[in-house]
């Protein structure tokens, strides 16, 4: 016997359950009702959200619409557990400056003709969790330096793939607090998520 059945579950969950705003940034928003609770307390904030609809890992939302605050879903949502999909969001406490190399008119020649430059252009930002890792040891300079690392989750999209490339010149560069960090280790095993760790150059 079970303790608590499958319709007891939807119909609590729809009697205390609001509608929530996901993924506002993308080309193919949605919009879902949802109750959202407490998780364990943890250095990064976090909640459990709870819905009869599927949302999958790496979909964000805000929490309260009248907040600026982000939150994305980090856990695996693959299946109903106890009659309602569950997740875990956790707060986007970083927003990495999305810039891209563009040719940027910045005159004419003495014959009229158009002159172009390649210029770093801020197209937006990427909002993200981060985290501080650890540190590595560079050796081979006059005195060994500690360099910072630190890890970056972001919902895996074009738009990230794009973004944030391993060994590319043009892209390996991540901007974190005005500071530039080389992209170190990208890893796109967790389903909706890209993982990627960064050190300081």
């Amino acid at each position: 016997m079970k303790l608590l059945d499958d319709k007891l579950i939807k119909d609590t969950i729809k009697s205390i359950q609001t509608p929530y705003n996901f993924n506002f940034y993308e080309e193919n928003p949605f919009s879902i009702n949802a109750f959202i609770s407490n998780s364990t307390f943890s250095p990064n904030s976090s909640y459990h959200i709870h819905s009869l609809e599927l949302f999958k890992s790496g979909d964000y939302t805000k929490i309260n619409e009248h907040s600026d605050n982000i939150y994305m879903v980090t856990s695996d949502v693959l299946e109903m557990r106890g009659g309602k999909y569950k997740g875990t969001l956790e707060y986007c406490n970083y927003a990495v400056p999305w810039i891209v190399i563009e040719k940027v008119k910045i005159g004419n020649d003495h014959l009229g003709r158009p002159v172009y430059e390649d210029r770093e252009v801020l197209k937006g930002y990427i909002n993200c969790i981060l985290k501080y890792k650890d540190f590595s040891i560079s050796s081979n300079e006059a005195i060994n330096l500690t360099k910072p690392i630190y890890e970056i989750t972001v919902k895996d999209n074009d738009a990230s793939r794009g973004y944030f490339k391993l060994n590319e010149s043009t892209y390996e560069k991540v901007d974190i607090y005005g500071k530039p960090f080389r992209i170190i280790n990208v890893d796109y095993s967790k389903k909706g998520l890209i993982n990627l760790r960064l050190e300081k150059y």
